[in-house]
């Protein structure tokens, strides 16, 4: 600490003691302030913080203890070095004196050397504690950055990780992708070949009924009844065979539609055209199969949403493979309880800023609890032989949570409802 800077407050109701001791630091270039009494004391100290204070015991008014405790006291000024003057050499006022909170105590009549070597040792103390909390805090800047960074690393390492991890998955879907159309591709021409043969046979089989009845009056009745038997379980077998690979056909194509996904590319979409569009697709298709069927749709669309970033083909395959489950479970449960019941199926959107919520609710037969953990696994279905192929609800998964980095939730009570409750990312 350089001398010209230092500056001491002299506090000593004694104008020829005030002298004396400005006189003495002034010799040393120190920068002497001197009050008379305690209060002006505390206003100096407040006012601009001196770098240490020397400090009479017995002042009339308020003394120097109070003067000291009430310095202490202030975080302004607490910090200061305080050294008392008294010509009271008592151990009990010394006590009382660093009890209050002084580093040192001189007494009087003072000498020169005393006191310039007190000063001089209570200043570097002074500096060297400024010093070493200057540094401490550095430190603690340090480690609180040091902090951020290993934070930040952190975190750039598991997005890293999760990257390279998604990499991976994709690469592995791609293969497998790539394999599986191949497969599929290979599959289709000889199923083709059974289901052409098993029509024809079907309609061979007709034929020759039909033949039969016509020359029935020249062949014996129970050779004939034998022949129409025979004839009548070989058209079932083509009929079962034909409609086995019609089945086979749909699950290939549900393959190669796996296959196919990851070649599209992220538009801006408008969510909630596609929603409608899904509706009315899913809809007329049920109603293509049962020309009866009417549901009511309750939708509501938060318009705040807008365009969004979506692989839009996707998106809208995944969506109608849900309303067509929704109005499946619904027709089942119309069928049960017939006119009584009001088929309902609900669709609502959400704006929650960084992400948009999709929730597709239908009044139908439910889920059993034993079968949630298993209806988003390939080949899994709770409709009848023949009624699905098990692939919808996966390849459903795979749109919203793999290729839209989103997550897709199941609700349901059986016999009264199930929710499927979709969220997007707004920027993928």
């Amino acid at each position: 600490m350089m001398s010209d800077r230092v500056n001491i407050l002299v506090v000593d109701d004694k104008p020829n003691n005030l002298h004396l001791l400005s006189e003495i630091l002034n010799s040393e270039g120190y920068k002497a302030r001197k009050v008379l009494d305690g209060a002006h004391a505390l206003d100096a100290a407040q006012l601009d913080p001196p770098d240490l204070i020397l400090l009479d015991i017995m002042m009339p008014g308020m003394d120097g203890y109070e003067v000291c405790q009430r310095l202490k006291a202030d975080s302004r000024t607490q910090h200061i070095p305080i050294i008392f003057l008294s010509a009271l050499d008592d151990i009990g006022d010394k006590i009382r004196a660093f009890s209050t909170g002084g580093v040192d105590y001189i007494t009087k009549p003072f000498r020169k050397e005393e006191v310039l070597a007190r000063v001089k040792t209570h200043l570097q103390i002074q500096s060297l504690t400024k010093t070493l909390q200057d540094k401490n805090q550095h430190l603690v800047e340090e480690i609180e950055h040091r902090k951020t960074v290993e934070s930040a690393l952190k975190k750039a390492l598991d997005e890293l990780k999760a990257a390279q991890e998604q990499m991976i998955a994709r690469e592995k879907l791609a293969a497998l992708g790539t394999l599986t159309a191949g497969i599929a591709h290979e599959l289709r021409n000889p199923l083709n070949f059974v289901n052409n043969y098993a029509e024809s046979s079907v309609e061979l089989t007709d034929e020759l009924l039909e033949e039969l009845e016509a020359i029935s009056e020249s062949l014996g009745g129970n050779h004939l009844t034998l022949m129409k038997e025979l004839l009548i379980d070989l058209r079932e077998n083509a009929v079962a065979i034909h409609q086995h690979g019609q089945r086979a056909e749909r699950i290939i194509s549900s393959m190669m539609q796996h296959a196919r996904m990851e070649n599209s590319s992220l538009q801006l979409s408008d969510l909630n055209g596609l929603l409608d569009e899904a509706i009315d697709l899913a809809y007329h298709s049920r109603r293509v199969q049962s020309a009866g069927f009417t549901v009511v749709f309750n939708k509501l669309f938060d318009t705040s949403i807008g365009q969004i970033q979506l692989l839009p083909n996707e998106l809208s395959r995944a969506l109608i493979n849900l309303m067509d489950n929704a109005l499946y479970a619904i027709q089942r449960k119309q069928q049960e309880m017939g006119q009584e019941f009001t088929p309902t199926l609900s669709v609502t959107t959400r704006n929650l800023n960084e992400q948009v919520e999709i929730r597709i609710r239908d009044n139908g037969i439910g889920i059993p609890a034993n079968y949630r953990n298993k209806i988003f696994e390939p080949f899994f279905t709770t409709k009848p032989t023949g009624e699905g192929t098990g692939l919808g609800l996966s390849i459903t998964y795979e749109i919203i949570v793999k290729q839209h980095q989103g997550s897709l939730q199941l609700e349901s009570e059986p016999g009264v409802y199930t929710e499927f409750i979709i969220t997007l990312p707004v920027n993928l």
